[in-house]
């Protein structure tokens, strides 16, 4: 068993970074409770998962009851865009309500990780102040009142709140997923000229991070916000131009802007008809091009090196593309 670690409560198991969190906790043999009101994306973790939702407060507050963790990692939350207002994500705000007072009841716990976005605020700025937000979606501003929430409420428990960037790997889905599947089939359409940059983050980096926090010491990190990500930004195209080496695929074909601009016009008239995820949107195309770097010091200062370089992840994250298709 790993030194500092016995009982941790994980709330979305089943969802993409929970996946990735429990299968490295089932491999150094701690013991763990996965809480999703959905089945593990991992057949083999159906042994530690638990059904529930964390908008029942009386089953996220029996499950924690019942299991005693030491460490708590609340990754339950809703991550669509979708939403138009922040009511329609009341997981990411009465859902960390009904954690927190769960955690009260808690007398084994030492530490808790609470998983936020960098959805907070705007690309373009940087916060000073880890409580300053400027969420530009109904999604962001759910997930800036879960941080106020937190701040408010849960005074007797050790806290880190943790903002992940873009992160892909193994058992993700939209968008990243999309991107390796565009690089796969020849579709991927780079503006040309243009470089732009990205804090993205390996899952399994993240996941290493997030270990890393539980295990910290208190005040190198309570009461703290840290970015997960990988700590050198990457350049969309030479990732592209990687994930395409792995594949064997087609070419990267680098478009001139107006002719993206004139897809992305395409896609928005397809979402006004009921697609919600077409190939390009302009809001896509908008996302794509803006260059999102992140000050990642304050984590590298406490978690130390990644495991994994960019290359390695590609290459595991292509392994598991080519089995689960």
């Amino acid at each position: 068993m790993t030194p500092g670690f016995s009982r941790v409560f994980v709330t979305g198991g089943s969802g993409f970074i929970g996946t990735n969190l429990v299968q490295e906790l089932l491999r150094r043999r701690i013991t763990t409770r996965s809480f999703d009101c959905k089945p593990p994306l991992d057949a083999n973790h159906e042994f530690v998962h638990t059904p529930g939702d964390v908008l029942d407060r009386a089953a996220i507050c029996r499950a924690i009851s019942d299991f005693q963790p030491d460490f708590v990692v609340h990754l339950a939350a809703r991550c669509d865009l979708r939403g138009q207002s922040i009511d329609e994500y009341p997981e990411n705000t009465r859902g960390v309500l009904n954690v927190i007072e769960a955690l009260k009841e808690s007398t084994s716990l030492r530490r808790v990780i609470f998983a936020s976005s960098r959805y907070v605020h705007v690309n373009e700025v940087q916060p000073v102040r880890d409580d300053e937000y400027s969420p530009f979606t109904a999604y962001g501003a759910s997930k800036a009142e879960g941080e106020r929430i937190v701040r408010q409420n849960l005074t007797r428990v050790p806290w880190v709140i943790v903002r992940p960037t873009s992160i892909w790997g193994p058992w993700f889905d939209v968008p990243y997923k999309g991107f390796f599947h565009a690089v796969r089939r020849g579709v991927y359409l780079h503006p040309k000229s243009e470089r732009i940059f990205k804090s993205y983050g390996y899952v399994g980096n993240v996941v290493h991070q997030l270990l890393t926090f539980l295990q910290a010491e208190e005040r190198a990190v309570q009461g703290r916000v840290f970015y997960t990500a990988d700590y050198i930004p990457i350049e969309m195209r030479d990732m592209a131009e990687r994930i395409r080496r792995q594949f064997d695929a087609p070419p990267i074909r680098q478009t001139p802007l107006f002719m993206l601009k004139g897809l992305a016009r395409a896609g928005d008239l397809l979402r006004r008809f009921g697609v919600y995820n077409p190939p390009l949107s302009s809001f896509r195309l908008k996302n794509l091009r803006t260059q999102m770097v992140y000050d990642l010091s304050a984590t590298a200062e406490i978690v130390g090196p990644s495991p994994f370089g960019l290359d390695a992840g590609i290459a595991k994250t292509v392994e598991w593309m080519k089995v689960h298709g």
